[in-house]
This record gives structure tokens, C-alpha cells and sequence, in this order.
């Protein structure tokens, strides 16, 4: 099939449907940069949420190269995978450093940046430049796959189909776009597609087919007890901890754990709030919590109202909420 048309109907089609995300408001290079890491390993709804929020607080590139790894981190708590967040800010103080502040539209002097990888260097300078560059993530990899029937080559595909649009701008997010709205993985929208006519998996009926099923990795379930002590102050009992998943971040006191100061947690009078369900990664995790009091002095101590303040995983919220403690 010809490369242009293909392009053409995406681009036709995208400007007819597109979603009004926000950074699609001028295409601010900075705002499509902070809007594409968000949105790796992330449900757009819960970008949505964030992303306004993110802005308020780190309005520009340089509000964000000052931030401290406690400020970026606080901003960023709920939406997971945290070293993106810390990259993010690195990246802003390179650019700052290296480039005067202004964000390069060159994929390959954006490639130089840390935490910018092919495909976050190919959505900057198309979507913010509309420069000729591909990108792929899942949901391009997904239409390419069943409209070519074909899913070894998505990167050449890509770059083949992107020269050949009169805005690669346009033509990058059609394809996400389709893959979000229409080429779903289960029961995709063939009828509404714009590519249905040229598409090889649904006119030879074999779209399950494509992109091939992986291996996913084994889920693990846990279980693991909190336990929610507040002070006569109201303020709640927590603790910095290390580790891959929340490095340096503000938890509540689990199971047989240690505060700062060494000592064991000397859980007392504990009595079952509730419980809830949480997954992180390929962890499936049931939190019980307990109010409980507790006879050490020293502590770390966090008032409600300050969580969005300091670095904490989203489950902090969901067990306060649980006990009635903050909204």
C-alpha cells in the first residue's frame, strides 16, 4: 500500500477525532516532554489527573530544574515508576545547562539528555517540532502490526510512514490515537478504523493474531499488615525507606518493620480498620490496617494535610482514606 495514504487517512482522521489533551494547547515543548514520560507504563486517565497538578507546581523548565528530588518525587507520588520523575528533573537542569534552557528538536541532540530515550526523543521533536521522526509505543506497534500482518520491523515502518506525512505531528499522535481509541488489543473497532481498507489482519480476519501474545511475568500475591498510629495532634506515624520499587519515600509502619531509629515498632491495643487491594507491578497486594498505638518517643510524624508535600506511594492515601483520616 502507498505509504502516503496511509498517512493522509491517519492524519484526516486525527484531525476529525482527536482528544483535547491538554498539552495539545500550543504543543509547548516542555509540556509534551513532561506529558510523554507521564504517560510511559501509565493509563491516560491518570495522566489526566496529574499532569494539571505537575504544571501548577513546576510551571516551567526551570521551575522544575530547581526542584529538589523531595519536591519532583512529592509531585509525582501515585503515578508510580518514581525514577522517571527524578530523570525528568535531570534532564530539565541538562537542558538548562547544556542548551541554555531551550529544549533541542533534534532527535539526535535529544537523544544526549538523560532519561530521553528513541521513543521520547521521536514524540518531542514530532509532536512539539512536528519534525519528521518515529516514534513507537504499544499502540503504534499495535497498528502497524495488523496492518502490515507483520510486527518485525515497527521502528522502519514507522520512520518509512512518518516521511511521508504532510504533518508528522499529526500523523504520530493519529496512530496512537487509533491504537487507544479503535486497534484495541481485545475486540478492536475495525468498522470505525480509517486504515480498515488497507489493513491485512482485518481483511484476512486475523487481527487477534497480531501483535503475537507475550509471556507475562508471574503475579505475586501478599500480604502485608499496616498499622496507622496518629499522635494527639492528629499527625500520623511514618518512615523513610530504601529499596528498587519507592527508594526514599515516606511509608506507613508494616508488619515487623523499624523506625528511624532503630527500634522495633511496638505495636499496641491494634484493631482492624480494613483492608484493600493494590497492585504494583506484577504484585498483587493485599494491605490490612490497623489503628494501633505504640510507647517509643522518637518518630517521624506527617500531618494529613502535608502528604502532597512529601514523597509517599499511593497506597499511604488509599489507607488513610480507609480509616477516615484524609479524603
Amino acid at each position: 500500500m502507498p505509504a502516503s495514504r496511509l498517512a493522509r487517512k491517519t492524519e484526516r482522521w486525527f484531525a476529525r477525532n482527536q482528544r483535547p489533551l491538554p498539552w495539545r494547547d500550543g504543543y509547548d515543548p516542555y509540556r509534551v516532554w513532561v506529558a510523554e514520560i507521564m504517560a510511559q507504563q501509565t493509563r491516560m486517565e491518570v495522566v489526566l489527573d496529574y499532569f494539571g497538578r505537575f504544571l501548577e507546581r513546576f510551571p516551567t523548565l526551570d521551575a522544575l530544574a530547581n526542584a529538589s528530588d523531595d519536591d519532583v518525587t512529592a509531585a509525582w507520588s501515585g503515578l508510580g515508576y518514581y525514577r522517571r520523575a527524578r530523570m525528568l528533573r535531570d534532564g530539565a537542569r541538562a537542558v538548562r545547562e547544556r542548551f541554555g534552557g531551550t529544549i533541542p528538536r533534534d532527535v539526535e541532540t535529544l537523544l544526549e539528555i538523560p532519561g530521553i530515550g528513541p521513543y521520547t526523543a521521536g514524540a518531542i521533536a514530532s509532536i512539539a517540532f512536528d519534525e519528521a521522526a518515529p516514534i513507537v509505543d504499544g499502540n503504534v506497534a499495535r497498528v502497524l502490526a495488523r496492518v502490515f500482518a507483520d510486527e518485525s520491523r515497527p521502528w522502519t515502518r514507522a520512520k518509512e510512514l512518518v516521511t511521508t506525512a504532510k504533518s508528522p505531528r499529526d500523523f504520530n499522535q493519529g496512530l496512537m490515537e487509533i491504537g487507544a481509541l479503535l486497534c484495541k488489543p481485545r475486540n478492536p473497532l475495525c468498522r470505525a478504523c480509517p486504515l480498515r481498507d488497507d489493513c491485512v489482519a482485518f481483511s484476512t480476519g486475523r487481527t487477534s493474531e497480531f501483535p503475537a501474545p507475550k509471556k507475562k511475568p508471574a503475579t505475586r500475591e501478599l500480604r502485608i499488615v499496616l498499622y496507622l498510629v496518629t499522635d494527639r495532634r492528629g499527625r500520623v506515624l511514618m518512615r523513610r525507606e530504601s529499596g528498587p520499587l519507592m527508594n526514599a519515600m515516606f511509608h506507613l509502619p508494616h508488619g515487623d518493620t523499624s523506625l528511624l531509629t532503630g527500634r522495633p515498632l511496638r505495636a499496641k491495643n491494634a484493631k482492624l480498620v480494613g483492608s484493600f487491594r493494590h497492585t504494583v507491578t506484577n504484585r498483587r497486594i493485599t494491605f490490612e490496617v490497623y489503628r494501633a498505638t505504640r510507647n517509643a518517643q522518637r518518630a517521624t510524624w506527617v500531618r494529613p494535610t502535608d502528604l502532597s508535600t512529601i514523597p509517599h506511594p499511593s497506597y499511604v492515601r488509599k489507607a488513610l482514606q480507609l480509616a477516615g483520616i484524609c479524603k
